[in-house]
């Protein structure tokens, strides 16, 4: 009897090996990962009928989650399983120069057509297989992501739940529902949100969600003005049963991002040099006094006040209108705190 046990879970252990290796690959439908288990534990790895198989491959989907620690999720849209995070089996280990450049790649090769599209897969693939951490700062291309991109500064970590229900909710165009708990929060309790997503983006050592307020609750965080257009933090995202990718599909193009001048000056010496492009459409005119004066759009006014705050007294901000505001706002908190008339 117990070398049936152990022969039963062999072939059990290979059934599940041969599913996370499709699963490696790239979407699967279950037919797909059915021929897969086949190809891996032999022609009669699975019972003939079709009550029998299907306990089978259900119960060799919880073990691939409960003793392999893979993750996945099926969609019924497509009618597929997807891949969210390959277990301690399935994990490629790299360098941080190995991920550097797999970052460059990606990058460089995203939205390519033709042979060069065959680079973009290749990279996919190597994607899926990195540990979810190093995962989401490569997959989120049209994000910030140049220069501290490997520099955690945000203590509450994200759990893989949120991070997985907000990037299906962004990529399937899915309203997406979820308590918040924000520091701006006074009384210390979370909000509850249905949002329609926009995308995800890389700030500052954090991870954000923009989002259109679907509610009109009040707004997500003390930096967002606009109580409909909103920046949520992804570790304040509460990990509870109220977190829901909802089976509503908005449409792709339910609202254009915010649009914000920003109009500034660069004096010496930071304006001796080439000009580093932060915002879309940028114009850069030498002034006679041997300052720039730099216009160029953006659709995060906190992310350009912030960026043009760092420039301290080198930079004077001229306009537009949202982030002048932010800027003086900030400039006249800081000398009150010092002291300054």
């Amino acid at each position: 009897m117990s070398g049936g046990i152990r022969s039963s879970a062999w072939l059990s252990l290979r059934r599940c090996l041969g599913i996370l290796g499709r699963l490696l690959k790239g979407s699967a439908r279950a037919d797909e990962l059915l021929e897969a288990a086949r190809q891996a534990a032999g022609t009669n790895a699975y019972p003939v009928g079709a009550s029998a198989l299907e306990k089978a491959f259900k119960r060799d989907r919880q073990r691939l989650r409960q003793t392999l620690g893979v993750d996945f999720h099926y969609d019924p849209m497509q009618h597929v399983y997807i891949l969210d995070n390959p277990g301690p089996f399935g994990t490629l280990s790299l360098s941080v120069e190995s991920l550097r450049a797999l970052g460059l790649l990606s990058e460089t090769f995203a939205g390519e057509t033709g042979k060069q599209a065959g680079v973009q897969a290749l990279l996919d693939e190597l994607i899926n297989r990195l540990p979810p951490n190093e995962r989401r700062k490569l997959e989120i291309q049209s994000s910030p992501m140049a220069l501290d991109i490997y520099q955690e500064v945000d203590p509450n970590g994200i759990s893989e739940r949120v991070w997985t229900s907000v990037r299906r909710a962004v990529r399937e165009h899915r309203k997406l529902a979820f308590r918040y708990l924000s520091p701006s929060y006074e009384d210390r309790q979370p909000r509850h949100f249905e949002v329609a997503p926009y995308k995800i983006v890389y700030q500052w050592g954090h991870w954000y969600l923009r989002g259109r307020n679907l509610l009109h609750q009040p707004q997500a965080d003390i930096f967002e003005p606009d109580a409909d257009y909103l920046r949520f933090r992804l570790s304040y995202f509460v990990d509870d049963e109220k977190l829901q990718v909802l089976p509503t599909v908005l449409p792709q193009v339910e609202r254009r991002a915010p649009r914000y001048l920003v109009h500034y000056r660069l004096l010496a010496p930071l304006s001796r040099g080439s000009v580093s492009h932060h915002f879309d459409e940028m114009t850069v005119a030498p002034l006679p006094d041997g300052s720039v004066e730099i216009r160029g759009f953006t659709d995060d006014d906190w992310e350009a006040a912030r960026l043009l705050l760092a420039y301290g007294e080198y930079c004077i901000v001229l306009g537009g209108d949202e982030v002048f505001r932010r800027v003086r706002r900030a400039v006249e908190g800081m000398a009150k705190n010092y002291g300054v008339e």
